[in-house]
């Protein structure tokens, strides 16, 4: 039941040379950023909402660390693979739109469990659910937007990100502490289960790129190869990879850290740095993506030198945000940190979806979410509590602050492979018909 969207992508609203964007792209895109957001949210609403379910059920720390930490995103990791190999055979519109409902279902499911084993349970079916979401939609911009307006569109996608921890320092935290943690998760899953149903309704499952670009989807050892073999895309997924570490193993600790250090109340900091860290990803990711998009006009490479600069950037945010006295400076910088580290996703989705065939692009997506969750997650945060041990136990007089100041430094490193990247970028992007 579609009529109103079919009749929209045919009719374009606005034109560039060459391309044209419809009113059925920038409604999908929009659908796509809703999704995004509920993605994000649904996987870190439990941040805030561990304490009171410790205390219900009863809890050690490592049994509840797995609810958010290293079996969950290993779970969400795996998942992504075979859901990006489905993304490049069947229909996406389908596939992230039932994903969704199933995720939705599962966080509902983790509300009103009963036990510790049925909450874990849920929990991963929310992993499995959300490893098809992100593929199958950067599959779909793909095929939306041309290669000179992919950054562009990918930044309002990852707008979701800010937008999410937004919603979850702020709405979510109230309704805990009004109604209970079973409530928050309830209605961080209502939204979804509707969304689903409009983008069955509504949305339009897009052509895969041209005519001539059509055809079999290749297996998972072609994919690979091509990976391997393209010199700009296996040195971008590289710096993404410790780029991931960094990010998720800082923005695990910072909380812990501005308490520690800062003798802060989280109740009291919480909006506040929810409310920093989200406007400075809603202007950064979106400026990202535009500026890479301008840019590019002029010459390739600067996609990467703005990956780059960026990465470059959260480095000097979180040396100021694990060094300074102020924890109202340390909150700001916090927020600089937590925007730039993010970034390079925009620009990055981008090229990663670019420099594929077209039938390679679910499964490139997937790959950029196993590293996103079983590399970053899986290991960012143990390396940083890790570093904060080894420290300690050689008489540092605050472990946790040098083992971060090291952590972000590694983005010295990503930044680095940006640029490596973009020193054959012109040539793979012709090579990939771009």
């Amino acid at each position: 039941m579609q009529p109103s969207t079919d009749r929209a992508i045919e009719e374009p609203l606005a034109e560039a040379p060459g391309t044209v964007v419809t009113g059925g792209a920038r409604l999908a895109l929009f659908f796509l950023f809703l999704l995004n957001t509920l993605l994000v949210l649904d996987k870190i609403v439990f941040t805030v909402l561990l304490e009171p379910i410790k205390t219900e059920f009863k809890l050690d720390d490592f049994r509840l660390g797995l609810l958010t930490g290293a079996v969950y995103a290993l779970c969400l990791g795996i998942a992504s693979m075979p859901f990006g190999i489905l993304a490049d055979r069947r229909n996406r519109r389908n596939l992230a739109s039932a994903c969704l409902a199933f995720w939705s279902l599962m966080t509902a499911l983790c509300g009103v469990a009963q036990n510790y084993t049925m909450l874990l349970a849920a929990r991963l079916g929310v992993g499995i659910g959300e490893a098809g979401g992100g593929p199958a939609s950067l599959s779909i911009i793909a095929d939306l937007f041309e290669h000179r307006r992919r950054a562009t569109a990918m930044a309002v996608f990852s707008l979701g990100t800010p937008m999410a921890a937004l919603i979850n320092l702020t709405i979510n935290t109230q309704i805990a502490h009004l109604w209970g943690w079973r409530a928050a998760l309830l209605a961080a899953a209502v939204p979804g289960l509707v969304l689903a149903l409009a983008m069955w309704l509504f949305m339009r499952e897009p052509a895969r790129g041209t005519a001539s670009s059509r055809g079999a989807a290749p297996p998972l050892g072609e994919v690979l190869r091509v990976v391997v073999a393209q010199r700009s895309l296996f040195l971008l997924l590289g710096g993404g990879m410790c780029a991931y570490v960094v990010l998720a193993g800082v923005s695990s600790w910072n909380f812990s850290f501005l308490v520690r250090t800062h003798h802060v109340k989280l109740n009291e900091v919480g909006p506040l740095l929810g409310v920093s860290i989200a406007g400075a990803g809603f202007v950064g990711l979106y400026a990202s993506g535009r500026l890479a998009d301008l840019l590019s006009t002029r010459d390739e490479r600067w996609r990467t030198r703005v990956m780059a600069a960026t990465t470059l950037a959260s480095v000097a945010f979180g040396i100021a945000a694990f060094t300074v006295r102020d924890w109202h400076l340390a909150v700001a910088s916090t927020a600089g940190l937590a925007a730039c580290a993010s970034l390079w996703l925009a620009p990055g989705y981008a090229l990663s979806q670019s420099l594929v065939p077209v039938r390679m692009r679910g499964t490139v997506g997937a790959i950029m979410f196993l590293l996103a969750n079983v590399v970053g997650y899986g290991l960012g945060p143990p390396l940083a509590g890790f570093l904060s041990d080894r420290f300690a136990e050689a008489g540092a007089a605050n472990p946790l602050k040098a083992a971060l100041v090291l952590m972000v430094t590694f983005n010295l490193i990503s930044a680095g492979l940006f640029l490596l990247a973009g020193r054959t970028l012109r040539e793979d992007l012709a090579a990939a018909g771009q």
